[in-house]
């Protein structure tokens, strides 16, 4: 069932109007093995505005003997810790994995609080972090439309000149800081997550939007590449499905630390990419919130076919099939649109035909 915006309650303008609860919502942290890392996010906890009442650290397990000493150092960091801010530590028994840890980390806090905020081992907050997530969902607790706040800023090339609040509705989420409700977890049925899940069907079967569009690149390698995990954007389909908004700022009060890290589960090698960090502002203190929770026309409007079939071509390592083709040029029925497809799959035939003959999915 699709969600109706009702705007039967005033929304909240500004984050400063917003009284705080008298029980703040806890940070889920999960970390590995980057105690180095870990060291420089629990510093930046140390110098929040408003201290953290809780701390629910989940550390997942080893999975070769090297790993035990690091996960020992972060426990160590931890322990330590808890004279500045509680902490509750739990270590997994066994290797869950990224994606497996963070969806049960947050469904077991979840069975205990009706709000959380969500941190990795390499997002660093700003000073005023923990106040802004806090008044933030205190802001859109009533207002079940919207399944999550967010300290990342990530926005098409242009956006910033046509919203002039701190903080925008999007489509499209990151889980760089990320502040949701137990009901809206339950809603989507991330207890139960499954990998690569798509309520929509396929990657060609998710409304492309200028937002979307990205959404659907990532998609289409956790469909043909089975090894692949991704649960922000499992979580990110699912609550479009269900027609949730999400409230993501113009400036991000995080910043992530941990690109080119030799244990990153991605960007491993070649250091920060240009966009990673590009909106971040570690003095920012953000108030202005949107006027409604409607997209603005720019993120609601449709993508043309040619435009979806561009974004696709710059990215060198996708292919086509046959299926995946047909199924695109049944979407978009316009001319060029059509033009735009055919061109994709011949121009990456090779690399279909190589998949067909190593056995891989294709």
């Amino acid at each position: 069932m699709r969600l109706t915006i009702n705007q039967s309650l005033p929304l909240p303008l500004e984050l400063n109007n917003i009284s705080l609860p008298e029980k703040l919502p806890p940070i889920v942290l999960v970390a590995f093995t980057r105690p180095e890392l870990l060291k420089q996010v629990l510093a930046d906890l140390a110098k929040q505005t408003l201290c953290p009442q809780q701390i629910l650290a989940f550390i997942d397990g080893a999975r070769k003997a090297k790993d035990e000493p690091l996960i020992e150092e972060c426990i160590e960091l931890l322990t330590e810790f808890h004279h500045t801010v509680p902490v509750e530590i739990v270590k997994r028994s066994h290797n869950l994995g990224c994606d497996m840890n963070a969806v049960c980390a947050l469904t077991e806090a979840f069975s205990s609080y009706p709000a959380v905020i969500y941190l990795e081992d390499d997002i660093v907050a700003n000073p005023y972090f923990y106040d802004r997530m806090c008044r933030l969902l205190e802001a859109y607790r009533d207002f079940p439309p919207v399944f999550s706040v967010t300290a990342y800023a990530n926005f098409p090339s242009g956006l910033n000149q046509l919203i002039s609040e701190n903080f925008m509705v999007s489509k499209r989420v990151f889980a760089y800081g990320l502040g949701t409700w137990a009901d809206r977890w339950k809603a989507i049925d991330m207890t139960n997550y499954k990998r690569g899940n798509n309520p929509f069907g396929h990657f060609y079967d998710i409304p492309a939007t200028i937002q979307t569009k990205y959404t659907i690149l990532n998609q289409f390698f956790l469909e043909k590449e089975t090894h692949k995990h991704d649960w922000v954007i499992t979580m990110t389909l699912a609550s479009l499905y269900k027609g949730y908004a999400h409230i993501t700022p113009m400036v991000s009060f995080i910043q992530n630390i941990g690109f080119g890290h030799p244990r990153a589960k991605t960007y491993k090698t070649g250091g920060e990419p240009a966009w990673a960090n590009a909106h971040s502002d570690l003095s920012a203190c953000l108030n202005t919130l949107p006027p409604s929770l409607e997209l603005t026309e720019t993120l609601a409007a449709p993508l043309e076919g040619v435009e979806l079939a561009k974004h696709l071509q710059a990215c060198d390592c996708l292919w086509l099939n046959p299926s995946d083709t047909w199924q695109l040029l049944r979407r978009y029925k316009g001319w060029r649109s059509r033009i735009a497809f055919l061109k994709l799959f011949f121009s990456r035939f090779l690399i279909y035909v190589r998949r067909i003959r190593a056995g891989l999915v294709a």
